[in-house]
């Protein structure tokens, strides 16, 4: 007996030393030091705006392109005086001081130490005007930068706007004032008058969005009867003579008690202010239940509630593990240990203030394995923690079964959460080879994990020159420099590293056009009927569309003699093709569209995302899972972060080679095009506002007066030595004080794009295809000239305009004269829409 305690004692003691030594080896250069991510530490700023208080600023410990800081404006009071107020959160403000910089950046137009300021407690008020350097009604940058205990600068951005004849005091208590009586029926009644109700426009049976198209019930939230927790927070977006737009944030709660629940909400307005009265020009309200981990499940739902069901998910391949995003959260719900993991968030319980509930962030789930292990990035604006007041890329491991997670590689980035945004939706892949992809300033990039490295894999010149697969796994990307000539398409399965290629038949090219699945979509065309027009335009019939598979084996064709595809769009398993005929002089009509259908179903996961009808909260966000919670016995996890010495940092020198046109909207960056004219046109379509990349606003919507005419531009009649397209060049450049007899240029092949470039200095030329005439008019509005170019090869210029005519100039007729709006537009429209035109750029 005495033996057998010694033998059991002698295994304990040797088992426990093993274990000791395996962990020891485990966690050799790893420390396996863990702790809680350390908490907001940075001031805000917030500044005033007609009187109110408004954009609430969020500090950067790096220096930021201003070019790209446009998440907000700030009017200038009388006198150009800015107010803001700075909430320290317990930190010494050692020192104030400002730089005012043009829109782009490039040229420094003040910079001083502000004094005259006392810090007194948690908060405190600065005032302070800026020199007489600026003009009125031009947008600049303003960074203020603090300086705390330390030595350690922190900079906020913010655009500003000197104009006092903007009513922007006036705006902001109307959307105030409309804010507050959706929370009363009865007084909201007056507020019917602003309201277009379109059940054909938006969805009535979620609460998730509402719009100004929205039925009344559903603007004044039903029947939840919320309360507002918390003062509405106010951004100011956009500014243009005396239309602005702007965002609310705030939380409200239903329920009272144990059953209380919380909701973010953001109200967008865009307000015109008239001397007799207001116009609301658009309305939205976006809620999504805060989640909370104590109650968010029941029988075999994750409850998700009042929120957005496009749910960014993945799940093992098992089944066993579920792991998804929700309000700027990661959680992985394990059926196997019947555990619910908090895996990342900038906010708790503990850490719940403006700082870390600031939503300019974004997260990516990579991998999931049936261990429970999880690969994420988080992007954006870093709230707290290792790379707090940050902006940049971070790979993020979790591990299940020592419940920790730790950063693998952090590549810094300076320009802005709204721009790296639509980068990252365009392609952030990883496959468990270690390698990261994604898609930055138009070029694919592949990034080692192990060593630490990266490379440019692929650079991007023209929209659309590169698909990617829906799930990100497999990109395409057409061969050469000459896109519209490539007779090779490169396709790249990122999972396994295989390449393959597509080539074209002699005498033909070949272009991407989607994917349907994992299955490629690409058009065919002849190089004889490939044709440069002399807008510059690219003419691309093709005779044939085809879908093949990622290795490059051709699954279908479409193709009918005489017709052609000139555009394809893809949705769900439905490809719409845009087609024309050619009659036998040569010339091209449309005809209607045709469809192609996929008929194979995508298999659904053991997890799945599901809606139902609740109660007063209508559609309510659910995921079914794989098997049923025990609610008794679950187990909610918040892990620890891997510290580990030295520093995981990957520098970028990340640059386009080509100009790139960025859409702003009220919400951030839209998206990013190499085609101004798809800029314009996206911009045009969702009241937008075009930036070049240096900054400087190529078109805006909103600001045009009611009549112009450039004066200087006379009527002019071609010659035997000038066409109707030289003698619209030559008025353009002369308008510009340039004098140039075009015909030559013409004569050598060049497009009109080429000769504007070659012959002007100090601005962009512009390609507008596509873009409707009253988008383009913003130009002539400028007293700059449009050039149409139309189906016949004809050229005119539109040079003036009121609420009711354009005024044409057309050398063909000889005649400058006015046409009625609407049947200018479709004559343009009928023409093609073929615009080109240019912006003032500052040297």
């Amino acid at each position: 007996m005495k033996k057998t305690i010694i033998r059991i004692a002698v295994c304990v003691v040797v088992f426990l030393a093993s274990a000791l030594i395996i962990g020891s080896i485990m966690n050799q250069g790893h420390n396996n030091m863990t702790m809680e991510m350390a908490p907001a530490t940075l001031p805000m700023i917030t500044m005033e705006s007609g009187g109110v208080a408004c954009n609430e600023l969020h500090g950067n410990t790096v220096e930021m392109d201003v070019a790209y800081q446009k998440d907000c404006i700030t009017l200038l009071g009388e006198g150009r005086q800015a107010n803001f107020t700075v909430d320290t959160f317990g930190r010494e403000i050692t020192g104030i001081s400002t730089e005012v910089r043009s829109i782009d950046g490039s040229r420094l137009i003040e910079n001083s130490e502000v004094t005259g300021w006392k810090a007194n407690g948690k908060s405190f008020s600065v005032s302070l005007t800026l020199k007489d350097l600026i003009d009125t009604n031009t947008q600049y940058s303003l960074t203020l930068i603090l300086e705390l205990e330390g030595e350690q600068k922190v900079y906020y951005y913010t655009t500003i706007l000197w104009n006092d004849d903007v009513h922007i005091s006036e705006i902001l208590e109307f959307a105030t004032d409309f804010h507050g009586k959706l929370y009363d029926k009865e007084v909201a009644k007056e507020l019917t008058k602003y309201l277009e109700p379109n059940s054909k426009l938006t969805d009535n049976g979620t609460f998730h969005k509402v719009n100004i198209h929205s039925s009344f019930q559903q603007i004044t939230w039903g029947s939840l009867e919320p309360v507002q927790e918390d003062a509405a927070s106010i951004r100011l977006t956009q500014i243009s003579g005396n239309v602005a737009s702007l965002l609310m944030d705030f939380v409200v709660s239903t329920g009272e008690g144990k059953n209380k629940i919380y909701y973010n909400v953001e109200e967008y307005y865009r307000v015109r202010y008239t001397s007799e009265r207001m116009y609301l020009l658009d309305y939205e309200r976006t809620m999504t239940q805060i989640p909370d981990t104590t109650r968010m499940y029941a029988n075999d739902k994750i409850l998700l509630g009042i929120t957005d069901e496009n749910v960014g998910m993945m799940e093992s391949a098992d089944g066993n593990t579920v792991v998804f995003s929700d309000m700027g959260q990661l959680l992985s719900y394990n059926a196997t240990t019947n555990r619910l993991t908090v895996i990342f968030s900038f906010y708790d319980k503990d850490n719940a203030d403006r700082r870390t509930l600031y939503d300019n962030h974004g997260i990516k789930i990579l991998d999931v394995d049936e261990g429970g292990n999880v690969k994420f990035a988080v992007y954006g604006y870093m709230n707290r923690g290792r790379h707090e007041g940050e902006t940049g890329i971070q790979i993020i491991s979790y591990d299940n079964s020592l419940n920790t997670i730790e950063e693998e590689v952090y590549i810094p980035y300076s320009k802005s959460y709204a721009v790296l945004k639509d980068e990252m939706e365009q392609l952030l892949y990883r496959n468990r080879q270690q390698h990261v992809y994604f898609f930055l300033e138009n070029g694919v990039y592949d990034v080692d994990l192990e060593n630490r490295s990266a490379e440019q894999l692929v650079s991007i010149r023209q929209d659309d020159s590169l698909q990617v697969s829906e799930n990100h796994e497999i990109i395409v990307w057409q061969e050469g420099d000459d896109i519209n000539h490539s007779n090779q398409l490169n396709v790249r399965n990122l999972n396994t590293g295989e390449q393959t290629v597509i080539r074209a038949e002699d005498g033909e090219a070949i272009r991407p056009l989607g994917f349907m699945g994992e299955d490629i979509i690409y058009g065919v065309a002849r190089e004889s009927d490939i044709r440069t027009e002399n807008s510059g335009q690219i003419f691309y019939p093709m005779y044939k569309v085809c879908i093949s598979n990622s290795s490059g084996d051709n699954l279908k064709e479409y193709g009918q003699d005489g017709i052609y595809i000139v555009d394809c769009a893809i949705e769900g398993n439905q490809i719409t093709l845009s087609r024309i005929q050619r009659s036998e002089n040569g010339s091209y009509q449309e005809i209607l569209d045709d469809q192609i259908m996929n008929n194979v179903e995508e298999e659904p996961g053991q997890n799945k995302v599901v809606t139902a009808d609740i109660d007063i909260y209508e559609r309510y966000v659910q995921i079914q899972t794989k098997t049923t919670i025990d609610t008794k016995t679950i187990k909610v996890l918040n892990p620890k972060e891997v510290v580990f010495e030295g520093g995981r940092e990957l520098t970028l020198d990340a640059v386009s080679e080509v100009s790139r046109y960025y859409v702003y909207n009220a919400y951030g960056v839209q998206g990013i095009y190499s085609a101004p004219g798809k800029a314009v046109k996206e911009a045009y379509d969702s009241s937008g506002v075009v930036a070049n990349d240096r900054g400087i606003t190529v078109w805006l919507k909103g600001n045009r007066v009611s009549r112009n005419q450039i004066m200087a531009i006379k009527e002019e009649s071609v010659t035997d030595q000038k066409n109707s397209l030289t003698v619209c060049l030559d008025n353009i450049l002369r308008h510009a004080g340039i004098t140039r007899n075009t015909e030559y240029d013409l004569a050598q092949g060049k497009t009109a794009i080429q000769i504007l470039e070659e012959n002007m200095t100090g601005v962009q030329v512009l390609d507008l295809s596509g873009c409707s005439l009253d988008a383009v008019l913003y130009y002539v509005n400028q007293d700059i000239p449009v050039l149409a170019i139309l189906e016949d090869g004809e050229a005119v210029l539109v040079t003036g305009f009121n609420e009711f005519n354009v005024v044409i100039m057309e050398p063909s007729t000889g005649k400058l004269y006015k046409k009625g709006m609407n049947d200018a537009t479709t004559w343009f429209a009928e023409n093609g829409n073929h615009f080109i035109s240019y912006m003032k750029i500052e040297n």
